[in-house]
């Protein structure tokens, strides 16, 4: 089969694409899939800039990026009684040590971490669903006690999961304002509901925010963004109320005090610590969650926005464009075109 393999650290050069072995069964619980569609995520040009995943594949000599993916189910173990060959299944599983992701052909997977892909969607739109419907779920649902009018900050708004998490806010009834770097991007940010988008190259972010609400901050705040951007993060929080972010980053000098002072309560969302801890409870709520978000697709409550669709060849560009910030929603790369 064809992959999109990386044997060292580095830039985009390091992607390459080979002929390999088709991966095969190691438990009755497995299922093949034929792979359609992959999304590109930040966490994808995350570990091959980083390396965190070199040399601890399978085949001890290289790895596959690509933590979600769409395809058709060709063959199931003995243990898997809830999916049968040509269903079409959407998943969150691999890119990460010790797990080939879906930049490749064929992928090999728990048969209970995939769940069956809204009805509506095609494999492309589908793929850029999984990671961000899951990540931006736990972030609003589990992490957050959003209520009806309450204020609420997404820091990058038309990002891959800023546009998701204001999709399920606005279902929520709260009041939403979103960063964003170009009048395009707030444009689209207010197509989706919110009431407010700011431009944080522009405008004073905080002083926009107070204005809006009339308080210290928001009531919730949602870091998408991550890095510097967390240290800003905790002065845009009304006092009591609560940051929640999805990116790993460092606590900065002086903001545990801050939280304190303000009576903050602040939340993480780690998408990989359930693939890299190998806890099979969360992984099997995970599929659980993306067959409720396919639901939510199917009654035509939730849509992905798709900047790009690329061929293998375009992987790399888009691993730079998301870096770069100028993608406006979701990354996709089409296997099947490849």
């Amino acid at each position: 089969m064809r992959a999109l393999v990386m044997a060292r650290a580095g830039g985009p050069e390091v992607l390459e694409l080979r002929e390999i072995a088709r991966p095969s069964f190691t438990a009755d619980t497995d299922i093949l899939v034929r792979v359609k569609a992959a999304g590109i995520n930040p966490a994808d040009w995350q570990n091959r800039k980083n390396g965190a995943v070199y040399g601890d594949g399978p085949s001890g000599a290289f790895t596959i990026l690509g933590i979600d993916g769409t395809g058709v189910v060709e063959a199931v173990g003995a243990g898997i009684t809830h999916l049968k060959p040509g269903d079409k299944v959407w998943y969150v599983d691999g890119g990460y040590a010790g797990n080939f992701g879906s930049y490749a052909d064929y992928k090999v997977l728990n048969g209970h971490y995939a769940a069956r892909m809204p009805a509506s969607l095609g494999f492309v739109d589908a793929a850029a669903l999984p990671t961000v419907a899951l990540t931006a779920w736990e972030a609003v649902f589990d992490k957050a006690s959003v209520r009806p009018g309450d204020f609420v900050l997404v820091h990058g708004g038309a990002g891959g999961l800023g546009h998701i998490a204001i999709q399920y806010l606005r279902k929520l009834g709260a009041r939403i304002a979103a960063t964003v770097s170009s009048e395009a991007k707030a444009e689209f940010v207010r197509s989706l509901g919110a009431e407010l988008a700011i431009n944080y190259r522009t405008e004073d972010v905080l002083a926009a925010l107070r204005g809006w609400t009339g308080k210290e901050g928001a009531d919730t705040v949602f870091d998408f963004v991550g890095h510097e951007n967390f240290a800003r993060s905790f002065d845009h929080v009304a006092p009591f109320g609560t940051l929640v972010n999805t990116v790993v980053s460092a606590w900065p000098s002086g903001t545990n005090a801050a939280a304190e002072w303000n009576n903050l309560d602040i939340r993480f969302v780690n998408i990989g610590q359930p693939q890299i801890a190998r806890d099979h409870a969360r992984r099997l709520r995970a599929a659980e969650i993306l067959t409720r978000v396919a639901e939510m697709v199917d009654r035509g409550e939730l849509r992905p926005r798709v900047d790009r669709v690329v061929p293998f060849e375009g992987v790399g560009a888009a691993h730079d464009a998301l870096e770069a910030g100028e993608t406006l929603g979701r990354v996709v790369l089409n296997v099947t075109l490849s």
